[in-house]
Protein backbone atom coordinates (compact mmCIF):
# COMPACT_ATOMS: atom_id res chain seq x y z
CA UNK A 1 0.00 0.00 0.00
CA UNK A 2 1.38 3.42 -0.98
CA UNK A 3 1.08 6.02 1.73
CA UNK A 4 1.39 9.67 0.74
CA UNK A 5 0.61 12.74 2.75
CA UNK A 6 -1.46 15.51 1.31
CA UNK A 7 1.72 17.58 0.92
CA UNK A 8 3.46 14.87 -1.10
CA UNK A 9 0.41 14.42 -3.32
CA UNK A 10 0.42 18.16 -3.89
CA UNK A 11 4.10 18.01 -4.85
CA UNK A 12 3.39 15.29 -7.40
CA UNK A 13 0.60 17.42 -8.81
CA UNK A 14 3.01 20.38 -9.01
CA UNK A 15 5.44 18.29 -11.10
CA UNK A 16 2.68 17.25 -13.49
CA UNK A 17 1.41 20.80 -13.79
CA UNK A 18 4.93 22.16 -14.27
CA UNK A 19 5.71 19.65 -17.01
CA UNK A 20 2.36 20.40 -18.64
CA UNK A 21 2.98 24.16 -18.37
CA UNK A 22 6.39 23.86 -20.01
CA UNK A 23 4.86 21.75 -22.77
CA UNK A 24 2.17 24.36 -23.33
CA UNK A 25 4.83 27.09 -23.37
CA UNK A 26 6.81 25.22 -26.03
CA UNK A 27 3.75 24.74 -28.23
CA UNK A 28 2.57 28.32 -27.69
CA UNK A 29 5.97 29.85 -28.45
CA UNK A 30 6.35 27.66 -31.53
CA UNK A 31 2.93 28.77 -32.74
CA UNK A 32 3.81 32.46 -32.24
CA UNK A 33 7.11 32.11 -34.09
CA UNK A 34 5.46 30.15 -36.90
CA UNK A 35 2.79 32.84 -37.19
CA UNK A 36 5.40 35.63 -37.32
CA UNK A 37 7.36 33.76 -39.97
CA UNK A 38 4.22 33.00 -41.99
CA UNK A 39 3.18 36.67 -41.96
CA UNK A 40 6.33 37.81 -43.75
CA UNK A 41 5.93 39.57 -47.06
CA UNK A 42 6.73 38.14 -50.44
CA UNK A 43 10.49 37.96 -50.84
CA UNK A 44 12.48 39.49 -53.60
CA UNK A 45 13.53 36.62 -55.84
CA UNK A 46 15.49 38.74 -58.34
CA UNK A 47 18.07 40.31 -55.99
CA UNK A 48 21.29 41.32 -57.70
CA UNK A 49 24.68 40.63 -56.13
CA UNK A 50 27.34 43.28 -56.67
CA UNK A 51 30.26 40.87 -56.38
CA UNK A 52 32.58 41.69 -59.29
CA UNK A 53 34.19 44.76 -60.80
CA UNK A 54 35.09 46.58 -57.59
CA UNK A 55 38.03 48.93 -57.10
CA UNK A 56 39.18 48.70 -53.48
CA UNK A 57 41.42 51.26 -51.81
CA UNK A 58 42.77 50.41 -48.33
CA UNK A 59 44.61 53.47 -47.04
CA UNK A 60 47.27 53.90 -49.76
CA UNK A 61 46.93 50.44 -51.32
CA UNK A 62 44.82 50.07 -54.48
CA UNK A 63 43.26 46.85 -55.76
CA UNK A 64 41.48 46.93 -59.13
CA UNK A 65 38.68 44.79 -60.59
CA UNK A 66 38.17 42.88 -57.33
CA UNK A 67 35.69 40.05 -56.74
CA UNK A 68 34.58 40.63 -53.15
CA UNK A 69 33.62 37.02 -52.36
CA UNK A 70 37.25 35.92 -52.88
CA UNK A 71 39.04 39.07 -51.73
CA UNK A 72 41.01 38.99 -48.46
CA UNK A 73 42.20 42.09 -46.66
CA UNK A 74 45.99 41.64 -46.61
CA UNK A 75 46.71 42.97 -43.12
CA UNK A 76 44.79 43.32 -39.89
CA UNK A 77 42.73 46.45 -39.88
CA UNK A 78 43.25 49.06 -37.20
CA UNK A 79 41.08 51.90 -35.98
CA UNK A 80 41.80 54.89 -38.24
CA UNK A 81 42.12 52.84 -41.43
CA UNK A 82 39.90 53.83 -44.36
CA UNK A 83 38.53 51.44 -46.98
CA UNK A 84 36.94 52.78 -50.16
CA UNK A 85 35.02 50.58 -52.58
CA UNK A 86 33.92 51.80 -56.03
CA UNK A 87 31.74 50.13 -58.64
CA UNK A 88 29.21 50.98 -61.30
CA UNK A 89 25.60 50.08 -60.61
CA UNK A 90 23.83 47.85 -63.15
CA UNK A 91 22.10 49.55 -66.07
CA UNK A 92 18.84 48.00 -64.94
CA UNK A 93 17.66 47.81 -61.32
CA UNK A 94 14.63 45.79 -60.26
CA UNK A 95 11.74 47.64 -58.60
CA UNK A 96 10.65 51.24 -58.58
CA UNK A 97 13.00 52.05 -55.70
CA UNK A 98 16.08 49.93 -55.02
CA UNK A 99 18.27 49.51 -51.95
CA UNK A 100 21.69 48.03 -51.35
CA UNK A 101 21.78 45.51 -48.47
CA UNK A 102 25.20 45.38 -46.83
CA UNK A 103 26.38 43.39 -43.77
CA UNK A 104 29.22 45.17 -41.98
CA UNK A 105 30.93 44.55 -38.62
CA UNK A 106 32.06 47.28 -36.16
CA UNK A 107 32.50 49.81 -38.93
CA UNK A 108 31.13 53.19 -40.01
CA UNK A 109 29.47 53.27 -43.40
CA UNK A 110 29.16 56.10 -45.89
CA UNK A 111 27.60 55.59 -49.34
CA UNK A 112 27.76 57.92 -52.34
CA UNK A 113 26.26 58.08 -55.83
CA UNK A 114 28.46 59.99 -58.28
CA UNK A 115 30.17 61.67 -55.32
CA UNK A 116 26.95 62.74 -53.54
CA UNK A 117 26.46 61.25 -50.07
CA UNK A 118 23.23 59.20 -49.75
CA UNK A 119 23.82 57.27 -46.50
CA UNK A 120 25.88 57.64 -43.33
CA UNK A 121 26.14 55.52 -40.19
CA UNK A 122 28.38 55.53 -37.14
CA UNK A 123 30.34 58.80 -37.32
CA UNK A 124 29.20 59.94 -33.85
CA UNK A 125 29.69 56.49 -32.35
CA UNK A 126 33.13 56.25 -33.96
CA UNK A 127 34.37 59.24 -31.97
CA UNK A 128 32.55 58.89 -28.65
CA UNK A 129 30.77 55.53 -28.46
CA UNK A 130 30.48 52.00 -29.78
CA UNK A 131 29.89 51.20 -33.46
CA UNK A 132 27.66 48.14 -33.75
CA UNK A 133 27.44 45.40 -36.36
CA UNK A 134 24.55 44.52 -38.63
CA UNK A 135 22.79 44.93 -41.94
CA UNK A 136 22.63 48.34 -43.61
CA UNK A 137 19.85 49.05 -46.08
CA UNK A 138 21.06 51.89 -48.34
CA UNK A 139 18.22 53.32 -50.40
CA UNK A 140 19.35 54.34 -53.89
CA UNK A 141 18.03 57.55 -55.44
CA UNK A 142 15.75 57.38 -58.45
CA UNK A 143 17.64 56.91 -61.77
CA UNK A 144 20.76 55.47 -60.09
CA UNK A 145 21.26 52.93 -62.90
CA UNK A 146 24.73 52.97 -64.41
CA UNK A 147 26.08 55.53 -61.92
CA UNK A 148 29.21 55.26 -59.79
CA UNK A 149 28.51 53.73 -56.38
CA UNK A 150 31.04 54.31 -53.60
CA UNK A 151 31.15 52.78 -50.12
CA UNK A 152 33.54 54.18 -47.50
CA UNK A 153 34.26 52.05 -44.41
CA UNK A 154 36.16 53.04 -41.27
CA UNK A 155 36.67 50.15 -38.78
CA UNK A 156 36.18 51.24 -35.17
CA UNK A 157 37.99 48.26 -33.66
CA UNK A 158 41.21 46.42 -34.53
CA UNK A 159 40.50 43.36 -36.67
CA UNK A 160 36.87 44.34 -37.21
CA UNK A 161 36.66 42.11 -40.31
CA UNK A 162 38.94 40.25 -42.75
CA UNK A 163 36.73 40.23 -45.82
CA UNK A 164 34.01 42.46 -47.23
CA UNK A 165 30.57 40.81 -47.61
CA UNK A 166 29.03 41.15 -51.04
CA UNK A 167 26.46 43.96 -51.31
CA UNK A 168 23.07 42.94 -52.71
CA UNK A 169 20.67 45.18 -54.62
CA UNK A 170 17.03 44.50 -53.74
CA UNK A 171 13.67 46.15 -54.26
CA UNK A 172 13.30 48.46 -51.25
CA UNK A 173 9.85 47.20 -50.29
CA UNK A 174 11.26 43.66 -50.11
CA UNK A 175 14.54 44.57 -48.39
CA UNK A 176 13.67 43.37 -44.84
CA UNK A 177 12.21 40.09 -46.05
CA UNK A 178 15.26 39.32 -48.19
CA UNK A 179 17.10 38.80 -44.90
CA UNK A 180 14.33 36.72 -43.34
CA UNK A 181 14.04 34.43 -46.36
CA UNK A 182 17.76 33.81 -46.36
CA UNK A 183 17.94 33.05 -42.63
CA UNK A 184 14.55 31.47 -41.95
CA UNK A 185 15.79 28.53 -39.87
CA UNK A 186 18.04 30.75 -37.72
CA UNK A 187 15.22 33.24 -37.19
CA UNK A 188 12.82 30.53 -36.04
CA UNK A 189 15.32 28.90 -33.67
CA UNK A 190 16.63 32.16 -32.20
CA UNK A 191 13.19 33.64 -31.50
CA UNK A 192 11.93 30.33 -30.16
CA UNK A 193 14.98 29.90 -27.91
CA UNK A 194 14.72 33.40 -26.45
CA UNK A 195 10.96 33.25 -25.86
CA UNK A 196 11.22 29.76 -24.38
CA UNK A 197 13.94 30.93 -21.98
CA UNK A 198 11.95 34.02 -21.00
CA UNK A 199 8.78 31.95 -20.46
CA UNK A 200 10.63 29.38 -18.31
CA UNK A 201 12.21 32.20 -16.28
CA UNK A 202 8.83 33.82 -15.59
CA UNK A 203 7.07 30.54 -14.74
CA UNK A 204 9.89 29.35 -12.45
CA UNK A 205 10.18 32.75 -10.74
CA UNK A 206 6.47 32.57 -9.87
CA UNK A 207 6.81 28.91 -8.80
CA UNK A 208 9.77 29.81 -6.59
CA UNK A 209 7.38 31.69 -4.31
CA UNK A 210 5.55 28.42 -3.58
CA UNK A 211 8.34 25.86 -3.95
CA UNK A 212 12.05 26.48 -3.35
CA UNK A 213 12.90 23.55 -5.61
CA UNK A 214 12.05 25.74 -8.62
CA UNK A 215 15.34 27.62 -8.26
CA UNK A 216 17.13 25.14 -10.52
CA UNK A 217 14.52 25.69 -13.23
CA UNK A 218 14.91 29.46 -12.74
CA UNK A 219 18.67 29.17 -13.40
CA UNK A 220 17.92 27.10 -16.54
CA UNK A 221 15.47 29.77 -17.69
CA UNK A 222 18.01 32.57 -17.15
CA UNK A 223 20.67 30.59 -19.02
CA UNK A 224 18.30 29.90 -21.92
CA UNK A 225 17.27 33.56 -22.04
CA UNK A 226 20.90 34.73 -22.16
CA UNK A 227 21.84 32.25 -24.88
CA UNK A 228 18.66 33.12 -26.78
CA UNK A 229 19.46 36.85 -26.54
CA UNK A 230 23.01 36.22 -27.74
CA UNK A 231 21.71 34.12 -30.66
CA UNK A 232 19.26 36.85 -31.67
CA UNK A 233 21.97 39.50 -31.65
CA UNK A 234 24.79 37.41 -33.12
CA UNK A 235 22.71 36.19 -36.07
CA UNK A 236 21.39 39.75 -36.61
CA UNK A 237 17.83 38.47 -36.16
CA UNK A 238 17.46 41.17 -33.51
CA UNK A 239 17.41 43.75 -36.32
CA UNK A 240 13.88 42.57 -37.07
CA UNK A 241 12.90 44.19 -33.77
CA UNK A 242 15.57 46.82 -33.08
CA UNK A 243 17.48 48.93 -35.65
CA UNK A 244 19.83 50.35 -33.02
CA UNK A 245 23.04 48.49 -33.88
CA UNK A 246 24.89 49.87 -30.87
CA UNK A 247 22.32 48.48 -28.41
CA UNK A 248 22.20 45.20 -30.33
CA UNK A 249 25.99 44.90 -30.11
CA UNK A 250 26.05 45.56 -26.38
CA UNK A 251 23.33 42.93 -25.87
CA UNK A 252 25.29 40.42 -27.95
CA UNK A 253 28.49 40.71 -25.95
CA UNK A 254 26.89 41.17 -22.54
CA UNK A 255 24.62 38.12 -22.89
CA UNK A 256 27.61 36.06 -24.06
CA UNK A 257 29.81 37.21 -21.17
CA UNK A 258 27.08 36.56 -18.58
CA UNK A 259 26.00 33.10 -19.81
CA UNK A 260 28.77 31.08 -18.02
CA UNK A 261 27.52 32.31 -14.63
CA UNK A 262 24.16 30.46 -14.57
CA UNK A 263 25.82 27.47 -16.26
CA UNK A 264 28.37 27.14 -13.44
CA UNK A 265 25.59 27.82 -10.90
CA UNK A 266 23.57 24.98 -12.39
CA UNK A 267 26.53 22.59 -12.10
CA UNK A 268 27.00 23.62 -8.46
CA UNK A 269 23.32 22.89 -7.75
CA UNK A 270 23.53 19.47 -9.36
CA UNK A 271 26.80 18.49 -7.68
CA UNK A 272 25.76 18.92 -4.04
CA UNK A 273 27.83 15.89 -3.03
CA UNK A 274 31.11 17.36 -4.25
CA UNK A 275 34.11 17.62 -1.94
CA UNK A 276 35.09 21.00 -0.50
CA UNK A 277 37.95 21.61 -2.96
CA UNK A 278 35.67 20.95 -5.92
CA UNK A 279 33.07 23.36 -4.60
CA UNK A 280 35.73 26.00 -4.03
CA UNK A 281 37.03 25.47 -7.56
CA UNK A 282 33.55 25.92 -9.05
CA UNK A 283 32.88 29.04 -6.98
CA UNK A 284 36.32 30.33 -7.97
CA UNK A 285 35.46 29.87 -11.65
CA UNK A 286 32.19 31.74 -11.16
CA UNK A 287 34.00 34.56 -9.35
CA UNK A 288 36.55 34.83 -12.18
CA UNK A 289 33.77 35.18 -14.79
CA UNK A 290 31.90 37.74 -12.68
CA UNK A 291 35.10 39.75 -12.14
CA UNK A 292 35.87 39.68 -15.87
CA UNK A 293 32.31 40.78 -16.70
CA UNK A 294 32.47 43.70 -14.27
CA UNK A 295 35.87 44.89 -15.51
CA UNK A 296 35.04 44.50 -19.23
CA UNK A 297 31.73 46.32 -18.76
CA UNK A 298 33.41 49.21 -16.94
CA UNK A 299 36.06 49.41 -19.68
CA UNK A 300 33.38 49.36 -22.38
CA UNK A 301 31.12 52.06 -21.00
CA UNK A 302 34.04 54.32 -20.04
CA UNK A 303 35.35 54.01 -23.61
CA UNK A 304 38.74 52.62 -22.52
CA UNK A 305 38.24 49.30 -24.35
CA UNK A 306 35.03 48.18 -26.01
CA UNK A 307 33.62 44.66 -25.73
CA UNK A 308 35.13 43.40 -29.04
CA UNK A 309 38.65 44.10 -27.78
CA UNK A 310 38.08 41.85 -24.74
CA UNK A 311 36.43 39.01 -26.72
CA UNK A 312 39.66 37.05 -27.26
CA UNK A 313 40.45 37.28 -23.55
CA UNK A 314 36.94 36.01 -22.78
CA UNK A 315 37.46 33.03 -25.13
CA UNK A 316 40.66 32.07 -23.30
CA UNK A 317 39.05 32.59 -19.90
CA UNK A 318 35.93 30.63 -20.85
CA UNK A 319 38.10 27.81 -22.25
CA UNK A 320 40.14 27.69 -19.04
CA UNK A 321 37.03 27.77 -16.88
CA UNK A 322 35.52 24.97 -18.96
CA UNK A 323 38.57 22.79 -18.29
CA UNK A 324 38.49 23.55 -14.55
CA UNK A 325 34.74 22.87 -14.39
CA UNK A 326 35.31 19.57 -16.20
CA UNK A 327 37.96 18.66 -13.60
CA UNK A 328 35.73 19.66 -10.70
CA UNK A 329 32.76 17.87 -12.18
CA UNK A 330 34.64 14.69 -13.02
CA UNK A 331 32.61 11.67 -12.03
CA UNK A 332 31.93 8.22 -13.44
CA UNK A 333 28.95 8.27 -15.74
CA UNK A 334 27.59 5.11 -14.10
CA UNK A 335 27.54 6.87 -10.71
CA UNK A 336 25.45 9.80 -11.95
CA UNK A 337 21.70 9.97 -11.54
CA UNK A 338 19.47 10.70 -14.52
CA UNK A 339 19.49 14.46 -13.97
CA UNK A 340 23.31 14.58 -13.85
CA UNK A 341 23.60 12.40 -16.95
CA UNK A 342 21.30 14.66 -18.96
CA UNK A 343 23.13 17.77 -17.73
CA UNK A 344 26.49 16.32 -18.79
CA UNK A 345 25.09 15.28 -22.17
CA UNK A 346 23.69 18.81 -22.58
CA UNK A 347 27.09 20.38 -21.83
CA UNK A 348 28.81 17.97 -24.25
CA UNK A 349 26.26 18.86 -26.96
CA UNK A 350 26.86 22.58 -26.39
CA UNK A 351 30.64 22.15 -26.50
CA UNK A 352 30.48 20.07 -29.71
CA UNK A 353 28.25 22.61 -31.46
CA UNK A 354 30.41 25.49 -30.19
CA UNK A 355 33.56 23.77 -31.48
CA UNK A 356 31.99 23.03 -34.86
CA UNK A 357 30.74 26.61 -35.08
CA UNK A 358 34.22 27.99 -34.39
CA UNK A 359 35.54 25.82 -37.24
CA UNK A 360 32.65 26.95 -39.48
CA UNK A 361 33.29 30.60 -38.60
CA UNK A 362 36.98 30.45 -39.45
CA UNK A 363 36.32 28.57 -42.68
CA UNK A 364 33.71 31.18 -43.60
CA UNK A 365 35.91 34.11 -42.61
CA UNK A 366 39.30 33.05 -43.96
CA UNK A 367 38.97 30.15 -46.41
CA UNK A 368 35.52 29.83 -47.98
CA UNK A 369 33.49 33.03 -47.51
CA UNK A 370 31.50 32.58 -50.72
CA UNK A 371 29.98 29.27 -49.55
CA UNK A 372 26.46 30.02 -48.31
CA UNK A 373 26.11 26.58 -46.68
CA UNK A 374 28.53 27.61 -43.92
CA UNK A 375 27.53 31.26 -43.81
CA UNK A 376 25.04 30.84 -40.96
CA UNK A 377 25.89 29.79 -37.40
CA UNK A 378 24.80 26.34 -36.24
CA UNK A 379 25.14 27.33 -32.58
CA UNK A 380 21.48 28.46 -32.14
CA UNK A 381 20.32 24.94 -33.03
CA UNK A 382 22.88 23.44 -30.65
CA UNK A 383 21.80 25.75 -27.84
CA UNK A 384 18.15 24.83 -28.44
CA UNK A 385 19.02 21.13 -28.02
CA UNK A 386 21.09 22.13 -24.98
CA UNK A 387 18.15 23.94 -23.33
CA UNK A 388 15.72 21.10 -24.07
CA UNK A 389 18.14 18.65 -22.40
CA UNK A 390 18.49 21.00 -19.43
CA UNK A 391 14.71 21.12 -18.97
CA UNK A 392 14.63 17.31 -19.22
CA UNK A 393 17.40 17.15 -16.61
CA UNK A 394 15.39 19.37 -14.28
CA UNK A 395 12.21 17.32 -14.66
CA UNK A 396 14.18 14.13 -13.90
CA UNK A 397 15.70 15.80 -10.85
CA UNK A 398 12.30 16.97 -9.64
CA UNK A 399 10.70 13.57 -10.19
CA UNK A 400 13.52 11.71 -8.40
CA UNK A 401 13.48 14.19 -5.52
CA UNK A 402 9.72 13.92 -4.97
CA UNK A 403 9.87 10.15 -5.34
CA UNK A 404 12.61 9.96 -2.69
CA UNK A 405 10.65 12.24 -0.37
CA UNK A 406 7.49 10.23 -0.90
CA UNK A 407 9.33 7.00 -0.09
CA UNK A 408 10.86 8.62 2.98
CA UNK A 409 7.46 9.90 4.02
CA UNK A 410 5.96 6.45 3.52
CA UNK A 411 8.63 4.94 5.79
CA UNK A 412 8.00 7.72 8.30
CA UNK A 413 4.29 7.01 8.23
CA UNK A 414 4.97 3.31 8.77
CA UNK A 415 7.26 4.17 11.70
CA UNK A 416 4.83 6.56 13.40
CA UNK A 417 1.42 5.17 12.48
CA UNK A 418 -0.62 2.43 14.05
CA UNK A 419 -1.48 -0.04 11.22
CA UNK A 420 -4.85 -1.05 12.69
CA UNK A 421 -6.43 2.35 13.30
CA UNK A 422 -4.35 4.74 11.16
CA UNK A 423 -3.71 6.87 14.24
CA UNK A 424 -0.24 7.85 15.42
CA UNK A 425 1.54 5.30 17.63
CA UNK A 426 3.55 5.49 20.86
CA UNK A 427 6.76 6.44 18.98
CA UNK A 428 4.99 9.53 17.68
CA UNK A 429 3.82 10.39 21.19
CA UNK A 430 7.40 10.21 22.45
CA UNK A 431 8.51 12.47 19.60
CA UNK A 432 5.74 14.94 20.49
CA UNK A 433 6.79 14.84 24.16
CA UNK A 434 10.36 15.78 23.14
CA UNK A 435 9.06 18.62 21.00
CA UNK A 436 6.86 19.92 23.82
CA UNK A 437 9.92 20.00 26.09
CA UNK A 438 12.01 21.78 23.43
CA UNK A 439 9.38 24.37 22.47
CA UNK A 440 8.45 25.05 26.10
CA UNK A 441 4.76 25.36 25.24
CA UNK A 442 1.74 24.77 27.48
CA UNK A 443 -0.51 21.81 26.66
CA UNK A 444 -3.20 19.37 27.80
CA UNK A 445 -2.98 15.58 27.77
CA UNK A 446 -6.15 13.46 27.71
CA UNK A 447 -5.56 9.81 28.52
CA UNK A 448 -8.42 7.65 27.20
CA UNK A 449 -9.01 3.97 27.95
CA UNK A 450 -11.59 1.90 26.07
CA UNK A 451 -13.76 -0.05 28.51
CA UNK A 452 -14.75 -3.68 27.97
CA UNK A 453 -12.19 -4.72 25.31
CA UNK A 454 -11.10 -7.84 27.22
CA UNK A 455 -14.71 -8.93 27.59
CA UNK A 456 -15.32 -8.55 23.83
CA UNK A 457 -12.12 -10.43 22.96
CA UNK A 458 -12.94 -13.28 25.34
CA UNK A 459 -16.59 -13.55 24.30
CA UNK A 460 -16.51 -12.81 20.55
CA UNK A 461 -12.84 -13.14 19.54
CA UNK A 462 -10.07 -10.70 18.63
CA UNK A 463 -11.59 -9.86 15.26
CA UNK A 464 -14.59 -8.31 17.00
CA UNK A 465 -12.22 -6.67 19.48
CA UNK A 466 -10.29 -5.08 16.62
CA UNK A 467 -13.57 -3.80 15.19
CA UNK A 468 -14.34 -2.18 18.56
CA UNK A 469 -10.89 -0.51 18.63
CA UNK A 470 -11.24 0.78 15.04
CA UNK A 471 -14.75 2.10 15.68
CA UNK A 472 -13.63 3.96 18.77
CA UNK A 473 -10.51 5.28 16.98
CA UNK A 474 -12.78 6.76 14.30
CA UNK A 475 -14.82 8.47 17.02
CA UNK A 476 -11.65 10.04 18.43
CA UNK A 477 -10.58 11.20 14.96
CA UNK A 478 -13.91 12.87 14.36
CA UNK A 479 -13.92 14.62 17.70
CA UNK A 480 -10.26 15.60 18.18
CA UNK A 481 -8.44 15.63 14.83
CA UNK A 482 -9.10 19.34 14.35
CA UNK A 483 -7.89 20.40 17.78
CA UNK A 484 -5.05 18.04 18.68
CA UNK A 485 -2.96 14.93 17.98
CA UNK A 486 -4.66 11.58 18.55
CA UNK A 487 -2.38 8.65 19.45
CA UNK A 488 -3.00 4.95 20.09
CA UNK A 489 -0.57 4.10 22.89
CA UNK A 490 -1.29 0.39 22.59
CA UNK A 491 -4.11 -2.07 23.22
CA UNK A 492 -7.17 -0.16 24.45
CA UNK A 493 -5.26 2.98 25.54
CA UNK A 494 -5.31 6.27 23.62
CA UNK A 495 -3.78 9.70 24.17
CA UNK A 496 -4.80 13.14 22.89
CA UNK A 497 -2.26 16.01 22.92
CA UNK A 498 -3.81 19.49 22.72
CA UNK A 499 -2.20 22.95 22.77
CA UNK A 500 -3.25 25.25 25.60
CA UNK A 501 -4.92 27.73 23.22
CA UNK A 502 -7.52 25.07 22.32
CA UNK A 503 -8.65 24.64 25.94
CA UNK A 504 -12.20 25.87 25.35
CA UNK A 505 -12.70 23.19 22.67
CA UNK A 506 -11.89 20.24 24.94
CA UNK A 507 -15.21 20.05 26.79
CA UNK A 508 -17.37 20.17 23.60
CA UNK A 509 -15.15 17.53 22.01
CA UNK A 510 -15.52 15.19 25.02
CA UNK A 511 -19.29 15.70 25.02
CA UNK A 512 -19.36 14.85 21.33
CA UNK A 513 -17.26 11.74 22.02
CA UNK A 514 -19.73 10.51 24.64
CA UNK A 515 -22.65 11.16 22.27
CA UNK A 516 -20.97 9.27 19.42
CA UNK A 517 -20.17 6.38 21.76
CA UNK A 518 -23.89 5.99 22.47
CA UNK A 519 -24.83 6.32 18.78
CA UNK A 520 -22.24 3.78 17.63
CA UNK A 521 -23.23 1.40 20.42
CA UNK A 522 -26.79 1.30 19.05
CA UNK A 523 -25.53 1.03 15.47
CA UNK A 524 -23.03 -1.81 16.04
CA UNK A 525 -24.65 -3.66 18.94
CA UNK A 526 -21.43 -3.38 20.93
CA UNK A 527 -21.18 -1.35 24.11
CA UNK A 528 -18.70 1.43 23.28
CA UNK A 529 -17.59 3.35 26.34
CA UNK A 530 -14.34 4.96 27.45
CA UNK A 531 -12.84 6.43 30.60
CA UNK A 532 -10.56 9.45 30.42
CA UNK A 533 -8.36 11.67 32.53
CA UNK A 534 -7.14 15.19 31.78
CA UNK A 535 -3.97 16.88 32.95
CA UNK A 536 -1.95 19.95 31.97
CA UNK A 537 1.59 21.13 32.58
CA UNK A 538 0.10 24.43 33.77
CA UNK A 539 -0.89 22.69 37.02
CA UNK A 540 2.76 22.16 37.87
CA UNK A 541 5.36 23.56 35.46
CA UNK A 542 8.09 21.43 37.01
CA UNK A 543 6.49 18.34 35.47
CA UNK A 544 7.78 17.01 32.17
CA UNK A 545 5.34 15.48 29.61
CA UNK A 546 5.84 11.96 30.98
CA UNK A 547 4.85 13.13 34.45
CA UNK A 548 1.84 15.06 33.11
CA UNK A 549 0.85 11.91 31.23
CA UNK A 550 1.15 9.90 34.45
CA UNK A 551 -1.23 12.32 36.20
CA UNK A 552 -3.74 12.04 33.32
CA UNK A 553 -3.43 8.24 33.49
CA UNK A 554 -4.10 8.26 37.22
CA UNK A 555 -7.23 10.37 36.72
CA UNK A 556 -8.38 8.11 33.91
CA UNK A 557 -7.97 5.09 36.22
CA UNK A 558 -9.99 6.85 38.92
CA UNK A 559 -12.81 7.47 36.42
CA UNK A 560 -12.64 3.85 35.27
CA UNK A 561 -12.98 2.62 38.85
CA UNK A 562 -15.95 4.91 39.44
CA UNK A 563 -17.56 3.69 36.19
CA UNK A 564 -17.09 0.07 37.22
CA UNK A 565 -18.49 0.76 40.69
CA UNK A 566 -21.49 2.57 39.20
CA UNK A 567 -22.09 -0.30 36.79
CA UNK A 568 -21.93 -2.86 39.62
CA UNK A 569 -24.30 -0.77 41.70
CA UNK A 570 -26.81 -0.60 38.82
CA UNK A 571 -26.50 -4.32 38.22
CA UNK A 572 -27.11 -5.04 41.93
CA UNK A 573 -30.11 -2.70 42.03
CA UNK A 574 -31.61 -4.39 38.98
CA UNK A 575 -31.11 -7.80 40.60
CA UNK A 576 -32.83 -6.68 43.83
CA UNK A 577 -35.76 -5.27 41.85
CA UNK A 578 -36.32 -8.71 40.34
Amino acid sequence: MHLFTKEEKNRKDVIKKLAFSIGIIVVFVAAIVAFVVAMRSESMANSQKLDTGWDVVINDSVYENVTLSTFRIPEQLEKGDVIMLKNTLPDELDGDVSSVMLLIYLTTVDARIDGSNIYSYGDEEYEDGFVGSGYHFIQLPFDSEGKEFTIILKPSEAGAFTNIPTPVVVDTKYAPTTFTDKNMSSIFICIFLFMLGAAITIVSAISLYFDRNSKRLLVIGILATLIGAWSLANSKVLQMFSINLEVNGVLEYLSLYLSPIPLIGLIIMVRQDDTLWKKRLLYGCMFAIILFDVISTILHFTGVAHYPSTLTMFHFLAFGVLILVAIAGRKKFSLMDRAEKLLNIAIIVLCVFAGLDIIRFNFSKYLWPENELIANSILPFGTLVFVVLLVGSYLCYLYDMVKAKAESMALSIMAYNDPLTGLYNRAKAEEKFSKLMKDNKDYFLINVDLNGLKRINDKFGHEQGDLLIVTFANILKECFDDIGTVVRMGGDEFLIIIDIDKEELIKPALSNMIKLEADKSKETGMRIEASFGISSNVEDRSRNPEQVYSVADSRMYTMKQKTKAARRARAKANENNK
